[in-house]
């Protein structure tokens, strides 16, 4: 029967943290942001959630319409509904000429407040550095390994110390002894207080990342998309399929509109209703809607759905968080952290055995 020594386990331990340390790094540094990302974006933007209310909103067609002024041959991509915060801005995702950009307006007069380039914030460089190094596709692989190389840290590390994985808190971190000692009595600490922690996000980022493996290569190369819809702006009414969505789901909060690609005919209004499962997914609930005439084609619930469906949103949640609010937000960055300090140690415990 193989089996593995525990000299084999450590030295397994110790080159994966080696070979994914640098990236591990960058992985709790951006995992850390990704978490706040939409506080973070409207901290360095207090713009565009400090409105002023001033009279009644305008309606979003009005709304769509100053857009359409500024960006005549724009394809749009989405619109951010918030009908019930007061006092935050409207934001309008589009293609203006090949470039990715967020247009805020103020939803009391149609100016527009500000517009950005997507792929240039901070929040969304944050994302493509946490997924792929800022360098599709390669760098998605690079990370697929070092999230493979922190699950197998992780299970070695467990394995190696199994025997006394709890005593670590009874021992603590004796300050008093040499470096070396410190350094590994912090690295061991943390490690186990982070060890669920670190194994979900290592399990979960190496699912993702198969999966962009498994669209890459399994489904073909994307189809080229032409920059204007084939149904012009003017003729959609978002109103009136707002309404309709309304209408025809009770309890229905919509959040989001995706705007008909290329070849469609229908928009997809995403959002909520009382008692959405969080876990299920930013948004539990959508309708499918007829973008020429606004009436109501299909509805779709998450509790209703399919379990790899339901499987791949939970593993999203469980992956950046957000699931808790602030609470479960500040336990990850606290436990990113930890990670980035047991990886840390565990570079310089490795360079001290060196010298």
């Amino acid at each position: 029967m193989f089996s593995l020594s525990d000299k084999t386990v450590y030295s397994l331990h110790r080159i994966s943290g080696l070979v994914g340390g640098l990236f591990i790094l960058i992985i709790t540094i951006t995992g850390s942001i990704l978490v706040v990302d939409k506080q973070l974006d409207n901290l360095l933007n207090p713009n565009q959630v400090n409105i002023e209310v001033v009279g009644k909103r305008l309606s979003y067609n009005q709304l769509l319409a100053k857009v359409n002024q500024q960006y005549p041959s724009a394809q749009l991509l989405r619109l951010q509904v918030a009908d019930t915060d007061k006092t935050r801005a409207t934001r309008v995702d589009l293609i203006d000429q090949g470039v990715w950009k967020w247009v805020v307006l103020n939803p009391y007069t149609g100016a527009v407040i500000s517009t950005r380039n997507a792929d240039a914030t901070l929040v969304r460089r944050a994302r493509e550095l946490h997924e792929n190094l800022l360098l599709e596709p390669v760098g998605g692989f690079v990370m697929g390994l070092a999230g493979i190389c922190l699950l197998a840290s992780v299970l070695t590390g467990t394995w190696y110390y199994r025997r006394s994985l709890l005593s670590v808190f009874k021992i603590g971190v004796r300050w008093n002894k040499s470096a070396r000692i410190v350094y590994a009595d912090i690295h061991k600490w943390l490690g186990v207080v982070a060890l669920l922690f670190m194994l979900m996000m290592s399990a979960t980022g190496i699912f993702f990342h198969w999966e962009q493996i498994e669209r890459k290569f399994g489904d073909g190369a994307p189809q080229n998309q032409s920059q204007s819809s084939s149904i012009p702006l003017s003729a959609i009414s978002v109103d009136t399929a707002l309404a309709a969505a309304r209408a025809s789901i009770a309890n229905f909060q919509p959040e989001l509109i995706d705007f008909p690609k290329p070849g469609d005919t229908t928009l997809v209004i995403r959002g909520n209703m009382p008692g959405s499962i969080r876990m299920l997914g930013k948004y539990n609930v959508s309708a499918t809607m007829d973008a020429r005439t606004g009436q109501y084609v299909s509805g779709f619930n998450a509790r209703d759905a399919d379990l790899e469906y339901i499987a791949e949103h939970i593993f999203e949640e469980l992956h950046f968080g957000r699931y808790g609010g602030w609470i479960s937000q500040i336990i990850y960055i606290l436990l990113a952290l930890a990670t980035a300090v047991v990886t840390v140690t565990g570079l310089i415990i490795w360079f001290l055995k060196r010298n």
